[in-house]
């Protein structure tokens, strides 16, 4: 759908109508911003606004979805085949993108599981090289003390 041509089509119908911006938000309970970025093609309205927003702009659902157009009696039946056709397309591109990124953040989960792992693994398994310092009032530092001499070397 193009929103930009969906925008221009809901700005001219409420023009048409003689309404603002804001006094459109009200009938919708909406702010008026929202409306803005309808109308400037930012985006869509919410789904569950379709409906009363159609009526109150008195068009039909079909025209709306249509991409902004007006639709003559006689084409009705062609053009909701060809609403519910686009709007299917839409939906199937969407979950194939929806998937596409599934796909890389499940990837880059992994990746980086597996790279923390190997650098866990790699700490736990590295040898110990250094001294651990020890309690000063610990039975071994009692024991060393009590076999120093008075220069503080061990004698036996």
């Amino acid at each position: 759908m193009d929103l930009v041509k969906i925008g221009k089509y809901i700005a001219g119908k409420r023009k048409a109508l003689g309404m603002t911006q804001k006094q459109l938000a009200e009938k919708l309970n909406m702010s008026d911003k929202s409306v803005s970025k309808w109308e400037r093609g930012i985006c869509l309205p919410d789904v569950s606004v379709y409906m009363e927003l159609c009526e109150i702009l008195g068009i039909s659902i079909n025209e709306f979805l249509a991409g902004g157009e007006d639709i003559d009696a006689e084409n009705v039946e062609k053009k909701s085949e060809d609403n519910i056709i686009q709007v299917t397309k839409d939906s199937k591109k969407k979950q194939k993108n929806l998937k596409s990124i599934l796909a890389v953040v499940t990837t880059f989960a992994v990746i980086m599981v597996l790279v923390l792992g190997a650098v866990f693994v790699h700490k736990v398994m590295q040898p110990k090289n250094y001294i651990t310092a020890v309690d000063r009032t610990s039975a071994e530092m009692k024991t060393a003390e009590l076999l120093s001499g008075a220069d503080g070397g061990i004698s036996f």
